[in-house]
């Protein structure tokens, strides 16, 4: 049976997965140290991103948000679950992209995720020491080049 987390856990977990919508969303980068550990795993593949650190992950995002006009991310409540001294949580995602095509027009990339984290409790509060982004769907202008694709070959309902 996993020990239960406090109220105060809870809300804190949330915080920190809320400040990492906030960082990307902001351009505020700098909040990774307060979002990750120093040591941190983190998996973009499915994303055409890094395996890599806080840092890998901080480069790839500004060079891919400079040709966005704007991101968004928005965050289902996290489902949680603590182990031992770790809390994982799955929290879904849905991310507009807008950008400016070739004829001055907006174009919208709309992306669904999922992300599996691991946290830890460290002395300065809460962190992500492990992440999966898990690429469940994109659509639009992009999809399958400026983000893979995972429905591309996909078959609909027969």
């Amino acid at each position: 049976m996993p020990k239960s987390l406090s109220a105060d856990d809870r809300f804190a977990v949330i915080e920190v997965i809320q400040r990492y919508a906030h960082a990307c969303d902001s351009g505020e980068f700098a909040l990774f140290d307060d979002t990750f550990t120093a040591d941190a795993e983190l998996d973009y593949r499915s994303a055409g991103g890094p395996l890599g650190g806080r840092d890998a992950l901080r480069e790839w995002l500004a060079k891919n948000r400079s040709g966005l006009l704007m991101w968004q991310h928005l965050l289902s409540p996290p489902a949680l679950e603590a182990r031992g001294d770790a809390v994982h949580a799955r929290t879904d995602v849905y991310t507009p992209n807008l950008f400016r095509g070739a004829a001055n027009e907006v174009g919208i990339l709309h992306t669904g995720g999922r992300y599996h984290d691991e946290l830890i409790a460290t002395s300065l509060g809460w962190r992500i020491r492990r992440r999966r982004y898990e690429n469940v769907w994109v659509h639009g202008v992009g999809a399958g080049d400026a983000i893979p694709d995972p429905l591309r070959g996909a078959r609909g309902p027969s």
